[in-house]
């Protein structure tokens, strides 16, 4: 028998501890005994319940032999209890469950399946889900974490900093390596403790598919809460500092145990104690603040380290690069320092893989794909509407349930949950849906029914105008899509709309002609023919294809091939057909190329697009392409392409007609392969990613003239009080004050001690001069940015004021000595 068979028929034992569960626990039960991988035990651990639950549990028991009802004489507490069905456990697998929590008919099967394809793996968790008390989805929940193939101190750090709820810990476990954690559940941050603990052992992995049900009850699911309720009981029986050093030497002796033939150990080690120092920032603020000194000193911190470190002898050598502190620093100061770089997270809602496969799909599609090899990838998550979303490596995805125009309240509140569980600071979706608060940028394809007169009234509609309404912001696919957004939507002007091109793929080039010859064979394409793509939609205007085609004397020596949305022939166009063959082809990408190019041209008499990707494609396949300049298709084909009036049926005619000349002909197809080069998904993948990076720096009130300038804060106070006093009196006095910002670095100091500076300067300017701060300038401080925002930011700066005392590090670091120096007049 092989390992794999062996693992599917492993033992499971499942842990589930209990106390006071009588409304929801026999349906835990139920959806446990349902399981279609039947090989488990159950132990069921009663933590002296004073309801019914010990009745249903018994009652349970005498039905099926798995179940073992352990109940305990007195309450032991929930970590106890949550340790005692460890201990009895005596499966392969282990699975803790909780009794007012549901499981997929699959959960046992298709994480054991998964576990058995890996020996190294440890830990196996699907996708979770919130329910409420009626077991109606609330929306996915976010905490996800899969280290296949990560090194041990890539998988502890996707474990301690990847994580947000710890669900995962409610995973298929390795009972061996469960047995063998000994960080147990008695100190603050359980789960992501043992989580951490066990990522030391082997990988874990995560199927992509909600097959648990976390009950999210009035008083639960608030990890925050959570951790301050603990957290207070402990500090009423420790002090601060001896809380603190009780965490990290916890950390620090299971490190030492599992890793002390590792040649990571230097590494893992700091890692988890930076991460540390980091994580439990609130509790080294707390420690500041029931400190009688305010800080705790240097020394003692690396006594403490050093000590530990001593126990093991092997770990003298990472001293140095433990010893964080410098001089006068406290650890909240540095701990707040290196927390305050934040990464603004963009949630992408994946909706429109879910319900339509068509343009707007591959726009996505390849808008991921040039993103998840640069930096912007780090920024983005994309809601993964029921495994719909494409999966591109490089890319964060988040399951969440699918969604339906008949529950779109719903909807709105679960992508805000998902928005603040995520620390989000914007959202753009790919199809109208919008969070409750959350910063939204609208992205506009088309008004093809506000212009053409559609009935607004239909629930996709209604959705769009409220993401209208709703966002901060606005990108669209071409120009006119942009002025016709603004035309409907008076209240927004164009510059707050960003115009992002679509670009072609790289597979529409010319075909070769044995590439062409092998494509008619296979369709039985006997004579030259015209092509038309996306035909069934009315606004397409195929009508005017087909009576114009009609008209052509020399008709029967071509056929037709119709592709793309409504590809069956309408019947009122097969009037103008007669004695012509018509192709309606479902066609991939490789072989509309060779459409492409084979055909005498591609007739799109469109009366409106939003950008007209078929006109783009052909040009780029060396195909000639007649059609209307209607909308947003001039701008797409430029003077590539054969202009009729959408209505003229003769002009039409003359243009088929006209096509069919060589020197015509040659002409437009140079004309399209040069036209179509000015098309990139790089370039729209760039302005989409600044735009939305753009965004993110809304709080810095950007305006017309914008500068900015990095104090030395370690200077005296009365020194950069009497620097940034000159400055702004400056820019007070200046006539352009109401369109100016300054912006002031304070990325070595914290905001409250910035503002402290700036109050003084401000009473001081009050006081010794008649300053009016009403009319301007922003007065804004910076704050740490990433790079992007760095890089966004540099392009939207006139200059940098100097300052005699300047922070020349930060300088250095950022590069901004590219921005010009500026002396501000007052002229």
């Amino acid at each position: 028998m092989n390992q794999k068979s062996q693992n599917i028929k492993a033992l499971v034992s499942i842990g589930l501890p209990v106390y006071n569960e009588e409304i929801f626990l026999a349906q835990t039960l139920n959806s446990i005994l349902e399981q279609d991988y039947q090989n488990f035990e159950l132990i069921i651990a009663d933590n002296a319940s004073t309801d019914n639950t010990s009745v249903i549990c018994q009652e349970y028991a005498k039905k099926d032999s798995r179940i073992r009802y352990c109940p305990n004489s007195t309450n032991i507490g929930a970590a106890g209890n949550f340790e005692k069905v460890v201990e009895l456990a005596r499966g392969d697998y282990f699975v803790w469950v909780s009794g007012h929590d549901l499981w997929h008919s699959q959960f046992l099967s298709l994480c054991v399946e998964n576990m058995s394809q890996d020996d190294s793996m440890v830990l196996c968790h699907p996708q979770a889900m919130w329910i409420n008390a009626e077991s109606q989805p609330l929306g996915m929940i976010p905490g996800s974490v899969d280290t296949r193939g990560l090194d041990t101190i890539s998988r502890v750090n996707v474990v301690l900093w990847g994580l947000g709820y710890c669900y995962p810990v409610y995973g298929l476990i390795k009972l061996s390596t469960l047995k063998q954690a000994t960080l147990g559940l008695k100190i603050i941050g359980p789960d992501v403790l043992l989580l951490a603990e066990l990522s030391l052992f082997g990988t874990f992995s995560h199927i992509q598919q909600p097959l648990l049900y976390i009950r999210r009850m009035a008083d639960f699911g608030d990890w925050n809460r959570y951790i301050e309720k603990v957290f207070n009981q402990r500090l009423s029986e420790l002090s601060a500092t001896q809380l603190f050093w009780e965490i990290i030497e916890s950390h620090v002796q299971v490190i030492l145990k599992h890793i002390e033939s590792s040649p990571e150990k230097n590494s893992i080690t700091i890692s988890i104690v930076n991460c540390l120092l980091t994580k439990y920032q609130w509790i080294l603020n707390t420690m500041v603040s029931s400190n009688s000194s305010g800080t705790i000193r240097e020394d003692d911190y690396h006594q403490r380290i050093l000590n530990l470190f001593d126990q093991s002898q092997k770990f003298s050598n990472c001293l140095n690069n433990l010893i964080l502190l410098t001089p006068q620093q406290s650890i909240s100061e540095i701990t707040a320092h290196e927390n305050s770089v934040h990464n603004p997270i963009i949630i992408i809602d994946g909706v429109f893989f879910q319900l339509y496969s068509t343009g707007i799909a591959r726009v996505w599609r390849t808008l991921l794909e040039e993103w998840a090899n640069t930096e912007f990838a780090a920024h983005i998550i994309v809601l993964d509407r029921a495994n719909s979303a494409p999966k591109i490596p490089g890319i964060r995805y988040l399951t969440i349930p699918a969604y339906s125009y008949n529950n779109t309240d719903a909807d709105k509140q679960m992508l805000q949950q998902v928005c603040d569980q995520e620390g989000a600071d914007l959202f753009i979706s790919t199809y109208y849906t919008t969070p409750l608060s959350t910063p939204s940028v609208f992205m506009a394809y088309d008004m093809i029914p506000e212009v053409l007169g559609g009935s607004l009234n239909q629930p996709m509609w209604r959705e769009k105008h409220h993401a209208i309404r709703q966002a901060c912001s606005y990108a669209a696919i071409s120009e006119n899509t942009a002025r016709d957004l603004v035309k409907f939507f008076p209240d927004i002007s164009i510059e707050q709309i960003t115009v992002a091109h679509c670009g072609v793929a790289p597979i529409f080039t010319p075909a070769t002609a044995t590439e062409i010859s092998t494509f008619k064979h296979k369709y039985g394409i006997s004579k030259p023919y015209f092509l038309l793509v996306g035909a069934g939609s009315n606004y397409k205007n195929a009508i005017l294809f087909f009576r114009a085609f009609d008209q052509l004397h020399t008709k029967q020596g071509f056929e037709i091939i119709c592709t793309g949305s409504g590809v069956t022939l309408a019947n009122e166009y097969r009037q103008y057909t007669s004695g012509t063959v018509v192709h309606s082809l479902t066609l991939s990408d490789e072989e509309l190329k060779i459409a492409y190019s084979g055909a005498v041209a591609l007739v799109y008499p469109s009366l409106y697009e939003g950008f007209g990707m078929p006109v783009l494609e052909a040009l780029a396949c060396g195909c000639p392409v007649i059609t209307c300049a209607n909308a947003s298709i001039p701008e797409v084909a430029g003077e590539a392409a054969i202009y009729v009036d959408a209505n003229d049926v003769d002009s039409l005619t003359d243009a088929l007609c006209e096509v069919q000349k060589s020197p015509v002909r040659s002409s437009l197809i140079t004309a399209g392969l040069t036209q179509a080069k000015q098309f990139s998904w790089v370039k729209m993948a760039e302005i989409m990613s600044s735009a939305l990076i753009q965004v993110t720096l809304a709080r810095l009130n950007l305006q017309r003239v914008n500068f900015i300038i990095f104090p030395d804060w370690s200077q005296s106070e009365e020194t950069v009080g009497l620097e940034l006093q000159e400055v702004i009196k400056t820019l007070v006095n200046h006539p352009d004050k109401a369109e100016m910002t300054l912006l002031i670095d304070n990325s070595n100091i914290t905001p409250e001690e910035a503002d402290l500076v700036l109050s003084s300067v401000a009473m001081n300017l009050l006081m010794e001069e008649e300053i009016e701060f009403d009319g301007g300038p922003e007065i804004v401080l910076v704050g740490e940015l990433s790079p992007m925002q760095w890089s966004a930011l540099i392009s939207k700066l006139q200059g940098r004021i100097k300052l005699d005392h300047e922070n020349q590090e930060v300088i250095d670091k950022l590069k901004v000595d590219t921005i010009p120096v500026v002396e501000p007049d007052n002229n």
